[in-house]
């Protein structure tokens, strides 16, 4: 074995130590390791009633989501069949080739994921969450394309060009790029994201926000309200940025009387949480532990076909990242749940008020129908939040532990 073979196999279990040590290290939070939740019936919390039609509402997007994923594999599987042909009749250079190749790969995968928005709208609208049109959902779909479409014109620029370069160690210099990009996005976005708000009116809520600023060590985040009672009846409320694009927004559904002063005080809690205990920032550094991988997988079978210099490849590149994402979800979707539960947390401990918190996650699954228990295998590979369940057992643990 040559001096550089070694080295190279040499390299492999230390770069798979340092990835152990970092995720081990933003894995912790504050929720205690000994944490006993207690086992709570969820038929005498919720109701059987409202179980049953929860359980009814959730499972059509279940399936749906089967079909999709299943749809967008055999969609890619046959841009890959195809690439190398479409690649050749576009007669222009392989950086060029390979961004339209893409291009027309991803507007394909849309093309097939309309008939499952559709579907999904009709569902809403049967239940009474939603009330957008069959128009608007097409358009912000077409409106999401659009942004997708300019974002992968700049990634596989930046992808193929590196190839050019670099040839099969493309991957090397485009993760730490992906992974600057994706903190100036973070920090961005959020501006645009949350342009069409407007300040809380409620100043009771600004005034509980600002005390629980102080308590939580959050910073002094922007405090916004979002209009979306005219699309949906569902309610919730997000945190979002880092640094000067931090902000907290409430939607006006979860200001519209179905949620008591001391549910909405919680919500306040639970999202100043995730700025206090910088949940966005740890997001981008799972983020570089997850790329360097995923990118590498595709660096690998690309290269079995010639690389990402020919750009018949970037329709495989594609099949394959987006097929190491979804090997990848149950480790992401546990990582977030962690996240949330510390945010839970933090938010009882601000607020000692797990009367609020069993309160308003009853509300959650009155108000969007969100199962309390769903499935195992959907908890795996759906769930980015714990269950409602478990969220007010872990109340129940609180106040056991606070008496």
């Amino acid at each position: 074995m040559t001096a550089t073979r070694m080295a190279r196999v040499a390299t492999l279990p230390v770069a798979a130590a340092v990835w152990v040590a970092a995720a081990v290290l933003l894995w912790r939070t504050k929720v205690p390791g000994n944490l006993h939740l207690p086992s709570l019936d969820e038929r005498s919390i919720f109701g059987a009633a409202l179980v049953r039609r929860a359980e009814h509402y959730e499972r059509f997007f279940y399936v749906e989501w089967v079909l999709g994923t299943i749809a967008t594999l055999l969609v890619l599987a046959w841009m890959v069949r195809r690439g190398t042909r479409i690649a050749r009749s576009l007669d222009l250079g392989p950086v060029n080739a390979g961004i339209i190749l893409g291009t027309v790969t991803l507007t394909v995968v849309w093309a097939v994921s309309i008939p499952f928005d559709l579907a999904s709208e009709w569902w809403q609208r049967r239940y009474g969450i939603s009330r957008e049109s069959y128009a608007q959902v097409i358009g912000s779909s077409w409106g999401g394309l659009l942004g997708t479409v300019s974002v992968v014109f700049i990634v596989l620029a930046l992808l193929l060009g590196l190839a050019k370069r670099f040839g099969g160690r493309w991957w090397l210099a485009a993760a730490p790029l992906f992974v600057a990009i994706s903190a100036v996005l973070q920090l961005v976005i959020p501006y645009a994201l949350t342009a069409g708000s407007h300040s809380l009116r409620d100043q009771r809520l600004l005034a509980e926000v600002h005390q629980l600023e102080r308590r939580e060590g959050a910073g002094d985040p922007q405090v916004l309200e979002e209009t979306v009672s005219d699309t949906t009846t569902s309610a919730n409320a997000y945190s979002v940025g880092y640094g000067p694009s931090e902000r907290i927004v409430f939607w006006d559904t979860l200001l519209d009387g179905r949620f008591t002063a001391h549910e909405v005080r919680f919500v306040a809690a639970h999202e100043l949480a995730h700025l206090a205990r910088e949940h966005i920032l740890k997001a981008i550094a799972w983020f570089a532990l997850f790329v360097i991988p995923i990118l590498g997988a595709a660096a690998y079978f690309t290269e079995r076909r010639g690389g990402l210099r020919d750009p018949g490849n970037v329709p495989l590149a594609l099949l394959v990242i987006f097929a190491a994402q979804l090997a990848a979800s149950p480790l992401q979707n546990a990582i977030s749940r962690r996240y949330e539960v510390e945010a839970d947390w933090v938010a009882l401990n601000a607020t000692h008020d797990p009367a609020a918190a069993r309160g308003l996650f009853v509300q959650f699954a009155v108000t969007s129908l969100e199962d309390p228990t769903p499935a195992g295998w959907v908890h795996i590979l759906l769930d980015d939040h714990p269950t409602g369940l478990a969220r007010i057992e872990q109340a129940a643990a609180w106040r056991q532990l606070n008496r």
